[in-house]
């Protein structure tokens, strides 16, 4: 047990949420050491409440930057919600019933006008 790590709560971190990257979660070390290295950093995998919410109004596209791949592309902050309908639309090809959840690059985003639209809440 590290009485500094005590002293100084450097046992808890927060987590953030895959999708929005908002803080979620904390997580505390039950051995009581120092963790304040992973705090912000560490990433889970369920969406947070907020984004649990916008998966049930629709189809959840998040914008990452332009040439950017693999499981967790960096995001440049922008994410859009659009109807199961509207994503047929514009997708076609894809089965929404099993992902709702894509990313997309920044150039691509701003040809289809979403960097145009409003944002709502």
């Amino acid at each position: 047990m590290s009485k500094k790590a005590i002293e100084n709560g450097n046992f808890v971190a927060l987590t953030k949420c895959f999708l929005c990257g908002e803080s979620k979660d904390i997580i505390l070390d039950r051995r009581f050491r120092d963790i304040s290295e992973i705090h912000g950093k560490a990433i889970d995998k369920e969406p947070c409440p907020e984004c649990e919410k916008k998966l049930e109004q629709g189809i959840m596209i998040i914008e990452c930057r332009d040439g950017e791949s693999g499981e967790n592309p960096y995001r440049t902050g922008r994410l859009w919600v659009i109807t199961e309908e509207a994503a047929d639309r514009l997708f076609t090809g894809f089965d929404f019933t099993k992902n709702r959840i894509f990313f997309m690059e920044e150039s691509i985003a701003e040809q289809i006008g979403f960097h145009e639209q409003k944002p709502t809440e």
